[in-house]
């Protein structure tokens, strides 16, 4: 298995939203690769910093995507929006 090179040290990768359906997340990152997450009941899911549902994702929008420690299969925070609060790297 591969590791994108969007993909960060903290467990954290961004990409666009394919879709969402039911608690799965499908994103893709810049080199076309599609992830499927299993958002976390507790996730955290923000828009441009406010509060926001992993339900109202849409596509195309830019995310942030948190995964577990221990399974990068789970999303446990979900950042989107224009306002995407900056990564710990500089691209």
């Amino acid at each position: 298995m591969s590791t994108s090179p969007t993909q960060t040290a903290e467990g954290k990768h961004e990409g666009k939203v394919v879709g969402m359906s039911g608690d799965k997340l499908t994103t893709t990152c810049s080199n076309g690769k599609e992830h499927c997450h299993t958002v976390a009941q507790d996730a955290k899911v923000t828009c441009d910093g406010k509060a926001s549902k992993a339900a109202d994702l849409k596509a195309g929008t830019t995310v942030r995507v948190t995964t577990h420690k221990d399974d990068k299969s789970v999303a446990t925070a979900i950042d989107s929006g224009k306002q995407i609060p900056a990564a710990s790297h500089k691209a």
